[in-house]
Formats: C-alpha cells, structure tokens, sequence
C-alpha cells in the first residue's frame, strides 16, 4: 500500500512542516547548489554548473511531514517506497535498505531509482530518515535526481536528523551541514 493511500484509508493528519520540535535537520551540499524559494514543508537545490542544465538540471529536494499518530518506521518506509515507485512513470528500483540511522536519530531508509526518460536515464536517490515520539512520526525525506551521465557530485549530499534546536558550527568544507531554515552561504 502506498503512504498516501493509508493516510486517506485511516484518516490521518499530515502536515507539511518546516521544522520538528526538539530536532535539527541539516543538508549538505557540494559548493556550487544553489537554494530556491520553496513552499511551507519543501527545500529545493539546484546544480547551476550542471552541464545538462539546458536538458535536466540536477537537483535535491528536502522535503518534511510531521504525522499525528505513531506509526511503525519500518512499515512507513515500505509505503514510502511504494508511493515513489507508483507516482514515477518507467521507473525501476535499484536498491533499497532500511536500519539504524547511525549519528541521526529515528531509522534511515535509502532507495535507489532509475527512469527511463525521453530525455535520458535519470538517476534518483532518497534518503529517508523517520522519528517516532509519543503520538507523532516525522518523515524527513531528501531526493537527488540528475541525468545518469551528470558528473555531479552526488556523494556529498546529505541528511542528518539530530536531536537539539541549534546547529553545530560549519567548516567551510563539505561536512558542515546546513539547517533547512538557512543554505551555507546564509541565504
């Protein structure tokens, strides 16, 4: 069943939020991405030196729902799945695996996508990091997706969910993390 459908089925409240009470989740990106203005729930960095940008840019997407009711992490993250690989026409799935979300807190899912596209094959990544407390489940879910011959660094785009209300300080180096409500250059 997909997330969406078992919302509906069981009536939950979903809301799209910016922040979760008691949590920090920061982004990182490579220099070069770029942040644009988004909607209320939703980030969105693109790769302007892309050299496909005139066909497909790469990009990543932050995006954050808080649930009113417990839900099993490993039951969500199947669902998640399964709503991805159901909205995106003449995909495939490549990899996918759930555990421990290390330094994060709450269980980290990963899943690997491809899409045959008229533009090309597009590779698509997601990480996804669910938290349950008392009554409520966080889904932090950050995908890239770039042209399957993009060189971007795909590597060094990240998500952590930890808990407190403060960044740590950032080295001007690719693991200083970035919280949702700001970008490495402040903006």
């Amino acid at each position: 069943m997909r997330f969406d459908e078992f919302v509906v089925q069981h009536g939950l409240a979903v809301s799209p939020v910016n922040r979760f009470a008691g949590f920090l989740v920061e982004v990182g990106v490579p220099p070069g991405w770029k942040p644009f203005e988004s909607a209320v729930g939703v980030r969105v960095w693109a790769w302007r030196a892309d050299p496909y940008i005139e066909k497909f840019c790469a990009n990543a997407v932050l995006t954050m729902h808080q649930v009113e009711a417990a839900l099993d992490p490993a039951e969500l993250f199947t669902m998640l799945v399964h709503q991805q690989l159901q909205s995106v026409p003449r995909c495939r799935e490549l990899h996918r695996e759930l555990g421990p979300a290390g330094e994060s807190v709450g269980v980290q899912g990963m899943l690997q996508m491809q899409i045959a596209d008229e533009l090309g094959t597009i590779d698509s990544a997601s990480q996804t990091r669910v938290i349950t407390a008392g009554q409520e489940t966080m889904i932090a879910q950050l995908t890239v997706t770039a042209l399957h011959d993009s060189p971007v660094d795909r590597a060094d785009v990240w998500l952590t969910v930890t808990p407190g209300a403060t960044a740590l300080p950032t080295s001007g180096g690719h693991r200083g993390g970035t919280p949702v409500t700001g970008t490495r250059d402040g903006h």
